[in-house]
């Protein structure tokens, strides 16, 4: 599994872990995401993985296959195809331009930059692991875990919501991707349009789930990272201790930021995507050194 949702975690050295975490019973044994390598350190016995992106759904399916009964419970996720009309998602969304969205043209940019990363896999075959994939399998969907007491999981009623969402952000994606298709005249040299049968969720998922009854040993969290700027000795970070800045202009005269989700354009934590992030920070850096010289020879 060369992927694993771990692409774009850069700086994202921490794992995220909801506070519920602290309510297991002894018996239950916690794993993040960071720490999981193979179903073979986990306990014997049943599986809740609590996280639906890239890196939940890809273990899911890994531990699932080792012969463990899996849950996994569904919050918030960004369905895609790993293939598309013959192509990688990630090939469109570049030819498209929509790596190339900046961050200065988004309604709600804190909202982008928190969103989950695409339910993507990288494998050889290129094949697509997402819920219903999951389902196929014989995973369990429940929706995102909400608390624990007594040793039993308490789940959200939104997973409907969730992935009716979910279908509808990849749907306006592939919309995108099908119209500068066309606009470049490409529609006769790759495969034609189609869309994906929407999620399946049971009519009525539980919402509670006593784990010892269902023989649960350990919980895999694959709820998401958070950056560590504990090296960090500059008062620039927020109550949620990220960085304050504007598009990689940091409140404290002469930082800047680099490589975080979202920076200056969609592509901002990708591989390829710091370039053109460096020459606009690189040209507001030299403005900055400019103005400082004037100010020194004045």
């Amino acid at each position: 599994m060369p992927e694993r949702g771990r692409g774009d975690r850069g700086m994202q050295r921490r794992a995220r872990i909801p506070a519920v975490a602290e309510a297991l019973l002894p018996s239950v044994r916690s794993v993040t995401a960071i720490e999981y390598r193979n179903p073979d350190q986990l306990e014997p016995g049943g599986v809740l993985v609590v996280g639906a992106s890239a890196s939940g759904t890809q273990i899911a399916e890994e531990v699932h296959r080792s012969g463990r009964p899996i849950t996994i419970a569904v919050g918030e996720h960004i369905r895609a195809p790993r293939v598309y009309r013959g192509r990688d998602i990630k090939w469109w969304m570049d030819a498209a331009g929509v790596l190339d969205d900046r961050y200065d043209e988004i309604d709600d940019i804190q909202r982008a930059r928190s969103v989950p990363s695409l339910q993507l896999a990288g494998s050889t075959d290129r094949r697509t692991v997402d819920l219903n994939h999951l389902t196929d399998l014989g995973v369990r969907l429940v929706g995102r875990l909400a608390g624990v007491a007594d040793g039993k999981a308490l789940f959200s009623g939104s997973l409907l919501n969730q992935c009716a969402l979910s279908d509808l952000k990849m749907n306006r994606l592939l919309d995108r991707i099908d119209a500068w298709a066309t606009e470049r005249g490409l529609d006769g040299d790759v495969d034609p349009p189609h869309r994906f049968e929407p999620t399946r969720v049971e009519s009525s998922p539980p919402l509670r789930m006593d784990l010892r009854t269902e023989g649960i040993r350990t919980v895999v969290w694959a709820s998401g990272f958070r950056p560590d700027y504990s090296w960090l000795d500059v008062p620039v970070l927020d109550r949620k201790g990220r960085i304050r800045h504007d598009g990689g202009v940091v409140e404290s005269p002469g930082l800047y930021l680099m490589g975080i989700p979202f920076l200056r354009r969609r592509k901002s934590s990708l591989i390829d995507g710091a370039a053109a992030d460096a020459r606009d920070l690189s040209d507001h850096l030299m403005r900055y050194l400019d103005h400082r010289l004037a100010r020194l020879d004045a």
